[in-house]
């Protein structure tokens, strides 16, 4: 059964990492580069951006709610979730690291392990 303290950790995890995430977007934002890009992509690049934020903070919540009840993480949907979850973290982290972008696809990678151990083991 997964571990409630575990599962606690990656919720206040989550949640520090969404207040960064949303910060730092003003910082790439601000760039020239960033500010000469058409329409378009502007506006889809800073949407995703806030959009990620809000995943970080459902995963802060989806853990916090499974540090109540670890066993509805037996649960085939649940579990499901919880799966997704570290699924999209390792995939934003490839996407990071093929980029460039070392910090956060290291910082990205080793939350996804995190979640897949606090979750499903």
């Amino acid at each position: 059964m997964p571990n409630p303290t575990l599962l606690t950790a990656a919720g206040y995890g989550s949640l520090l990492v969404a207040i960064m995430h949303a910060a730092t977007g003003r910082q790439f934002q601000r760039l020239r580069q960033f500010q000469e890009l058409p329409n378009i992509a502007y506006v889809r690049s800073t949407v995703g951006w806030y959009q990620g934020s809000g995943y970080l903070i459902l995963s802060a919540l989806l853990n916090f709610n499974w540090a109540k009840n670890p066993e509805s993480l037996s649960d085939p949907l649940t579990r499901g979730m919880a799966v997704v979850l570290t699924i999209i973290a390792w995939a934003s982290s490839a996407w990071y690291l093929r980029g460039g972008v070392k910090a956060s696809g290291l910082l990205t990678v080793f939350a996804g392990i995190f979640q897949a151990w606090a979750a499903l083991y």
